[in-house]
């Protein structure tokens, strides 16, 4: 069999099978993160139902969890800055700077959150606040 062919054969293959690992990649994430919400609602389930057989009452933290603390913008604004401007070096260094400017619209939008929470920490003399 000529070397040629067979890989030609393997290029085709490697394709379809790339494509289709591409495509069906996020359907398994998607389909994992159900299963585990699932399985976690059961057990909450359970929880409740045999609280509720030995007369015990339910904890509201049970039912209704505290929700996590978000970043604060501040936060948000600084570590896309850092994140930005670590893209922009390392792609300076592997020799791609033509992609440095993805670093570069990273560090545009931090600047303009730190913008934005600075005109919204100082409003303008005389402006009347929403709702008042």
């Amino acid at each position: 069999m000529d070397p040629f062919i067979a890989s030609k054969d393997l290029v085709a293959i490697t394709a379809i099978l790339t494509g289709a690992v591409a495509i069906l990649m996020p359907v398994l994430i998607v389909w994992v993160a159900l299963q585990y919400r699932q399985r976690r609602n059961e057990k909450l389930y359970e929880t409740v139902k045999y609280l509720a057989d030995r007369g015990q009452p339910v904890p509201p933290e049970l039912l209704n969890p505290p929700q996590k603390q978000h970043e604060s913008p501040l936060f948000r604004a600084i570590t896309l800055i850092g994140v930005g401007v670590g893209l922009g070096v390392m792609f300076k260094w592997l020799g791609l700077g033509w992609l440095m400017g993805i670093g570069a619209l990273l560090v545009c939008i931090g600047v303009a959150q730190l913008i934005a929470l600075r005109i919204e920490r100082n409003p303008a003399p005389g402006a009347v606040e929403a709702g008042r």
